[in-house]
């Protein structure tokens, strides 16, 4: 790897979970987090694990900013008292727009919930396996992105969801409740929550409560960005809702941004005259489109603002903006595009996804990806646990089905990777972008678990010794589909694929190729008869059986004579 690319993801890391107001939230090691940041918009204002039924319980959540939230893609998540993976059904999931207003509460509950609030949203704890234990667990919310905006544990939780400290377990029939109706987020647990006896729960009928009033002598703000995440040569719309302070009345107010970590200017006015992206002129909703270059690198960015007024007060707010393209320097398809993917939305069997993360090429009408490719290093290998946060893949075309979790809730085949999260433990970002639906397809556990789990296992051990590898995987062929009962189209293969290619750490990587070059590939059968215990070198085969086996073109970038000479050799190591 580059010299300087391990401190460019430091960079990025740092980048990611600082900055004030960002919202976003460290994970815990035991019982204490290590870092505290509060929620930018989406808080946990009350639970209940049980009432008279053992499944009379509920979850409430609270806007606390100045802007509508949209739940679509976000999740409501738990994890048992000692549990280090969220539950595989979530307690709330949402797939198409559910609009909580600046103040607003939504209430999530079990099917035989009989509380005084009537729920907008109900489960059923003895299907998805998600009861809320009495003595100790945790929830959180997790936005799009699989990034957790808040969480609370209680009782006997040792989890990744602690803020601080646990706050208590609720008795029967009762709740814990969130200090100043739903507006005190210092991320300690034990100091944001209180019990309240009985259990009042509000819903989306419900007053609203706008956090810090308003009308007094603080300038209040909040920042968004739409999308979140975006490809180069495409525009992300900068929105800052100020709320003007009244003792004494705000005047001329401002809102400057810091576009530079995107290629914008380090000082970028935002308007609100209805020009430049601004919806409506005058109503203090200060806006800015601004354009991502072409030829942007990718990333995980804090894009800030600061709002003033001429009584000399100010608030900044900050927002995480993701550019889906590949890291400097680590470009997966240096080698070359296998099939020739493209990002145009004609292509839609061959279209071509770009993240930080790693590249792929997605087939609609199988709903996975053709193949998917990654660069891998021990840069990318870390602590950080495994986020199983599986979710529909936001930057597919909007009209395009977005593939679900619970469509691969039939017992037969795991929810497989191409790239894996054990190939991404350097951070949560990093980790959470891979259960990203468009990289998963169904495999056999047979397959899954055994000999392909090994070798990925191998790489990630070449890259412990100094290696970096080009790594480009997929499924092929067709036995069949599995999905939702109305849809079931997600179509499972009869073989999995992979081709790696592999190098020392250095420059030039491209130049650095040989005719002795080690590269190589696997052929693991997707269907029984699999011998789960078979070493993954009994699957072996050269570079060019697979492309014989897929019909695409691997490493296509490498001068002919010497390509020619690396994919038809026998790997013997």
């Amino acid at each position: 790897m580059k010299k300087f690319y391990l401190g460019l993801v430091i960079f990025l890391l740092v980048a990611v979970w600082i900055g004030f107001g960002s919202g976003i939230l460290t994970e815990t090691v035991g019982r204490v987090r290590a870092a505290p940041f509060v929620s930018p918009n989406l808080v946990i204002s009350q639970f209940q694990t049980r009432g008279a039924a053992q499944e009379d319980e509920f979850v409430e959540l609270h806007n606390t900013s100045l802007s509508p939230v949209d739940l679509n893609g976000f999740r409501v998540v738990y994890r048992s008292a000692n549990g280090t993976n969220d539950v595989a059904v979530p307690f709330g999931t949402w797939t198409t727009s559910t609009i909580i207003p600046p103040g607003g509460y939504y209430l999530i509950a079990a099917s035989a919930y009989d509380g005084p609030a009537t729920p907008d949203l109900t489960y059923t704890p003895s299907v998805c396996q998600c009861s809320m234990s009495a003595n100790g667990g945790g929830l959180a919310v997790r936005n799009a992105s699989g990034i957790i905006l808040d969480s609370v544990g209680w009782g006997t939780a040792n989890n990744a969801f602690i803020e601080t400290l646990v706050t208590a377990a609720p008795p029967l029939e009762t709740g814990q409740t969130r200090l100043d109706n739903a507006c005190q987020d210092t991320d300690n647990n034990a100091n944001d929550f209180a019990n309240s006896n009985p259990a009042a729960p509000r819903n989306s009928s419900s007053p609203v409560n706008m956090c810090g009033g308003g009308g007094g002598s603080s300038l209040l703000a909040d920042l968004t960005a739409n999308p979140r995440a975006v490809s180069p040569g495409a525009s992300v719309l900068f929105a800052m809702t100020v709320l003007p302070a009244a003792d004494p009345p705000s005047t001329g107010i401002t809102v400057n941004g810091n576009l530079s970590n995107i290629g914008g200017p380090l000082n970028q006015q935002f308007f609100d005259d209805g020009t430049n992206g601004d919806a409506l002129a005058g109503d203090n909703v200060f806006s800015y489109l601004a354009a991502v270059p072409d030829g942007s690198f990718g990333g995980i960015f804090n894009i800030s603002a600061t709002a003033a007024d001429l009584q000399e007060r100010s608030v900044s707010r900050t927002v995480i903006v993701t550019i889906n393209a590949p890291l400097p320097d680590d470009d997966p398809l240096l080698f070359g595009n296998p099939s020739n993917a493209t990002a145009q939305i004609t292509e839609e069997n061959n279209y071509l996804l770009q993240k930080p993360q790693y590249t792929l090429s997605y087939n609609r009408s199988k709903a996975t990806p053709n193949w998917t490719a990654w660069r891998l290093d021990s840069t990318w290998i870390g602590s950080t646990n495994r986020q199983d946060d599986f979710r529909p893949d936001p930057s597919l075309p909007a009209e395009w089905y977005q593939v679900l979790p619970e469509d691969y809730s039939e017992p037969v085949y795991d929810r497989g990777h191409m790239c894996p999260s054990g190939d991404r433990t350097n951070s949560i970002p990093n980790n959470s972008a891979t259960f990203l639906m468009t990289n998963i397809i169904p495999q056999h556990p047979d397959n899954n678990q055994g000999p392909w789990e090994e070798f990925e296992t191998y790489c990630r051990g070449l890259a412990s010794q100094g290696s970096e590898i080009y790594i480009i995987s997929g499924p092929v062929g067709n036995i069949g589909t599995i999905g939702l009962t109305a849809l079931n189209r997600v179509v499972v293969p009869s073989a999995t694929w992979k081709v790696v290619l592999v190098l020392e750490n250095g420059p030039n990587d491209l130049r650095r190729v040989t005719r002795i070059t080690r590269a190589f590939g696997i052929i693991v059968p997707n269907q029984p008869p699999i011998n789960r215990e078979a070493p993954w070198r009994n699957f072996r085969v050269t570079v060019d059986e697979v492309e014989e086996l897929t019909g695409y073109n691997f490493f296509s970038a490498i001068p002919r004579f010497t390509q020619a000479q690396i994919e038809r050799r026998r790997d013997r190591l």
